[in-house]
């Protein structure tokens, strides 16, 4: 059951990963967006901060249900006596020892709702740590795509480069056939400063998306991973209609939210116990005399055994004050509930309605991209002819990389609205939702 077991060995995993990929912390490493989402449930401290708290649920639960159990104890005393009581004694101490058992019969309540409400919040720590399996997977597959966004930006603005500069060649070419003005070289100079500028803010950007990434799975920051795979459109069959009834059966944070209202409702049972009387059994053993365990000391000498009964009659009304405020507790579970519900539906609704209007971006960028090539594949046929200038070239350069740029983006914003998408249905990582879910229908058909 300890959460910390599972993460042992975590730092030794890494490290045979990064073996098995023939790399150390400075090396490269190729990677897919599964290994690395692995490596982060492996590595990564948010799982653990929720692998701590389902720890102390845990350990809350075996504490509630042993408050039920019987107690046994014993208490021992040494005392160094004198006096006119004690004249006549052949020795100067006293030994005293008492042993005790007791068990709880009847706790009003309190015991049994307690045990209940432990149980509750054991169930939330396992769908709140669920859940922050999926907020990682999210993160990562977010990591991922970006890097391969930086990396197909900096394809895109290299192949730029590339055409200014076989065409700062021709130009320069052409200006020593004397069939072009300084101009025209001045100009291409100048737009290929500028895309080389423009290349180095995305190596840039590059690096710093895999410093991102291998930081949130657990890498060293300077790894050179590669990832394995490349952005693509792979298409969504579901309607909005159907990932909203998904999420509202598999969201864990949404069931967490059901558990705590069900934890609420016992925690303000047991408080009512107050209200009750209580029943306890037990039974004692007292020994006593000039030595220890000896019972040389007929006053000391005594056994008790039976029943105990208590009610508190009256408090000054500190058990209703302390049940009103559970009270409170509930009503707030309650709206916590209905605003997460709402919260669910609007982050099926917006990642979907982000992903589709992605998904329609990439097919009016995918025909202004082949656009694009094809008009910069006529300006330069044209400008090689002498009939274009070379204006005409720069401007047909710049829209290229601007369609390539744009068909880039959309099919990034696809692959990350998808994947944020999964998120907010509450698609698993590792936990079945349906036993929780069968517990609250069963709650509900009882009325609890």
């Amino acid at each position: 059951m300890k959460f910390r077991k599972k993460r042992v060995g975590a730092v030794a995993l890494a490290l045979a990963v990064l073996t098995a990929c023939g790399t150390t912390s400075a090396e490269r490493l190729d990677i897919t967006l599964d290994e690395g989402i692995k490596m982060a449930l492996e590595n990564n401290y948010t799982i653990e901060e929720s692998g701590a708290d389902l720890d102390s649920a845990y350990w809350g639960l075996r504490e509630a249900r042993r408050n039920g159990g019987p107690t046994v104890s014993w208490n021992s005393t040494a005392y160094r006596v004198g006096g006119k009581s004690y004249e006549g004694w052949n020795h100067n101490a006293l030994y005293g020892n008492q042993f005790s058992f007791s068990m709880p019969l009847y706790s009003g309540g309190k015991i049994e709702n307690n045990i209940e409400a432990a149980e509750m919040g054991l169930s939330g720590a396992e769908l709140d740590l669920e859940r922050t399996k999926q907020t990682i997977r999210s993160t990562v597959s977010g990591d991922y795509y970006y890097i391969l966004k930086c990396r197909s930006e900096v394809e895109v603005y290299q192949e730029s480069v590339n055409n200014l500069q076989a065409h700062l060649d021709n130009v320069n070419a052409k200006l020593r056939a004397g069939v072009v003005a300084q101009k025209d070289v001045l100009s291409s100079e100048v737009s290929l400063a500028e895309e080389k500028q423009n290349l180095v803010t995305k190596i840039n950007d590059l690096r710093v998306a895999i410093a991102t990434f291998n930081n949130d799975v657990g890498l060293p920051m300077e790894t050179e991973t590669t990832p394995k795979e490349e952005l693509k459109y792979e298409p969504y069959n579901f309607t909005l209609p159907e990932c909203d009834d998904y999420a509202l059966i598999h969201r864990p944070d949404l069931f967490q939210k059901m558990y705590n209202l069900k934890q609420k409702k016992a925690e303000m049972e047991a408080a009512k116990s107050g209200m009750r009387p209580k029943l306890d059994a037990g039974v004692s053993r007292n020994i006593g005399g000039s030595s220890a365990f000896k019972t040389d000391s007929v006053s000391s000498d005594s056994w008790t055994a039976g029943v105990s009964l208590s009610w508190d009659i009256f408090d000054s009304g500190i058990t209703s004050a302390q049940v009103n405020k559970k009270k409170a507790a509930v009503h707030r579970a309650e709206a916590e509930l209905m605003d997460k519900v709402n919260s669910v539906r609007l982050d099926v609704r917006t990642e979907y309605l982000n992903m589709r209007a992605a998904e329609e971006n990439i097919g009016t960028m995918r025909e202004a991209l082949e656009k694009a090539q094809e008009d910069y594949r006529i300006e330069v046929v044209r400008y090689n002819a002498g009939v274009g200038t070379n204006l005409e070239v720069m401007d047909a350069q710049d829209k290229l990389v601007s369609a390539k740029g744009d068909f880039i983006n959309a099919l990034y914003k696809y692959n990350y609205s998808k994947a944020s998408l999964d998120t907010a249905m509450g698609v698993p990582v590792d936990l079945d939702i349906e036993p929780y879910r069968q517990v609250i229908e069963k709650s509900e058909v009882k009325g609890e």
